[in-house]
């Protein structure tokens, strides 16, 4: 071989140093894999060579007391089980919390609930007409809710910058999980009747507290009914005389709302409108089958207290999920109506937000985000509000 020949080979070489030297996995690379690699092997074996490195260390180190070593063996036996098994001490959150204790929740990984139901507006059971189908007023809140086909058009402003939004989950309570409630409110059980999970009584009240229901879709609930005649004196408001009511009964809701008060024929109703706080958006409101805020709400009768109805605390849990674009939402409301016929109204949507709906799923329920839609038209002298509900979860 000639001088150039080694030359050439030298710089080949060299090359080849170069090379290996720049291409080095990351740092921490081979831990990472050998950790991964020992993943991968059998219980026992992972154990065999616990028991291996620990005899070689202490036959390394003769002065260690026998008992001292039995201790650390004892211990490394643990260990090395319950690391292997999954199982972990401290520190672990839970995916639920009360709400008895404020509007605090504990976050589960995106998704983690898997396929969720469809929220969905339901219609209201009316006679037929032959006119617009709507809800009577006392269920909409003085809005006739036009039930019917449409042609729809797109009005309004839509802007949602958050792509992702957390849905709650709750479990069917049981007759237990009422008597808990009962307790905390001073009650006694009083027995029961058909449709609740128990009536109690307490010290001038009431309490009856009823499951979830499918028609018309509701979540567990409870009311509680005075003793009128032991009521002290009206607050200078109803909504004083509310907040007061609720105060004494330990019944003040923990979550967010904003307060509304209406007056229906002789009673005066002061709602508690439930919010769900939506990182990135701010607060959306709970609305119901027919798409109307709604909460917690105490019906007054000449000033004093008559009913207070609720949502049951119940423990949830969250996980954020994507949520699709305004875009997208304003796209899936106009085609929620395809085969709208000729004499249909045209109805322009002209406002929009993102709310709460509730979905059922047997023995669990879920609070969903979704997109409200909302337009009114006039037929025969009377105005009617026609709604439309979109999933705002992505497809999943």
């Amino acid at each position: 071989m000639s001088d150039n020949d080694d030359l050439e080979l030298q710089a080949l070489q060299r090359q080849l140093d170069d090379a290996f030297e720049t291409t080095r996995p990351r740092s921490a690379f081979e831990d990472e894999l050998w950790s991964k690699m020992q993943a991968r092997r059998p219980l026992w074996t992972r154990i065999v060579d616990v028991f291996t490195g620990l005899f070689e260390a202490i036959r390394a180190a003769p002065a260690v007391p026998a008992a001292a070593a039995a201790v650390v063996l004892i211990l490394a036996i643990g260990i090395g089980v319950f690391s292997a098994g999954g199982v972990h001490f401290g520190g672990g959150a839970s995916t639920t919390s009360s709400q008895a204790g404020g509007a605090q929740y504990n976050a589960s990984a995106p998704g983690a609930f898997g396929r969720l139901p469809a929220p969905a507006l339901q219609p209201v059971p009316i006679e037929d007409t032959g006119g617009p189908k709507a809800a009577a007023p006392a269920q909409q809140s003085g809005t006739n809710l036009y039930l019917g086909p449409a042609r729809l058009v797109w009005a309004g402003q839509l802007s949602v910058a958050t792509t992702s939004a957390p849905v709650f989950r709750y479990e069917e309570p049981t007759a237990l999980d009422a008597d808990r409630f009962a307790t905390a409110l001073g009650a006694s059980p009083a027995g029961r009747t058909p449709g609740t999970l128990g009536v109690y009584t307490g010290d001038g009240f009431v309490l009856a507290v009823s499951g979830s229901k499918r028609q018309p879709l509701a979540e567990p609930t409870f009311s509680l009914t005075p003793d009128r005649s032991r009521l002290p004196a009206p607050g200078p408001t109803e909504a004083d005389t509310a907040a007061a009511f609720l105060t004494a009964h330990s019944a003040v809701p923990a979550w967010p709302s904003v307060d509304a008060v209406e007056q229906i024929g002789d009673v005066t109703q002061v709602r508690y409108l439930r919010q769900f706080a939506v990182p990135g958006y701010g607060f959306a409101y709970l609305v119901n089958q027919w798409g109307v805020r709604y909460g917690l709400a105490v019906d007054l009768r000449g000033g004093q207290p008559l009913q207070a109805t609720g949502p049951l605390p119940v423990n949830l849990a969250t996980a954020n999920y994507s949520i699709i674009s305004a875009d997208q939402a304003v796209r899936s409301a106009l085609a929620s109506s395809p085969s709208a016929p000729s004499a249909a109204p045209t109805i322009r949507l002209t406002s929009a937000e993102l709310v709460y709906a509730l979905a059922s799923a047997g023995d669990h329920s879920f609070y969903e985000p979704a997109f409200l839609f909302s337009g009114t038209f006039t037929q025969n002298g009377s105005t009617f509000t026609k709604r439309v509900l979109v999933p705002a979860v992505g497809p999943q």
